[in-house]
């Protein structure tokens, strides 16, 4: 059912749980979500004590996670091919500052691949184990 322009999927909810859910979702705490969604405190933790909520809560904030994440990519790109332009800058002090982006950046990308890569193989990890359980 859709309230206030956001999807809600848990038609569980009360019209007032389902209208909150985008303000309390969007804010970086709790109680600024409540403030914005105007509901009590009490309110707000009392539906926080209810499991759909909770999880209808959790899945939007996942959604805007992964817009947010979609956008950032999109900049990444964006700014690799301006800063591959200015590699080739005819001011060597502008192409001297992207090369030292360039290299941090290439540095930074190599760290987190190695850190993916060892999250994946404990991932992997505790997947067999719970299997053996």
């Amino acid at each position: 059912m859709a309230h206030n322009g956001t999807l809600v999927r848990n038609d569980s909810l009360t019209p007032r749980q389902a209208a909150a859910l985008p303000h309390i979702a969007s804010e970086t705490n709790l109680l600024r979500g409540a403030e914005a969604a105007q509901i009590g405190r009490r309110t707000l933790m009392r539906w926080m004590n209810d499991p759909a909520f909770r999880a209808e809560l959790e899945r939007i904030r996942q959604n805007i996670s992964d817009l947010a994440f979609n956008v950032v990519e999109g900049l990444t790109l964006k700014s690799a091919i301006r800063l591959e332009q200015l590699l080739d800058d005819p001011d060597p002090n502008v192409r001297l500052r992207a090369l030292k982006v360039a290299l941090s950046t290439s540095l930074s990308v190599k760290e987190q691949k190695e850190i993916r890569s060892r999250i994946e193989v404990i991932e992997n990890a505790q997947r067999m184990m719970k299997e053996q359980r």
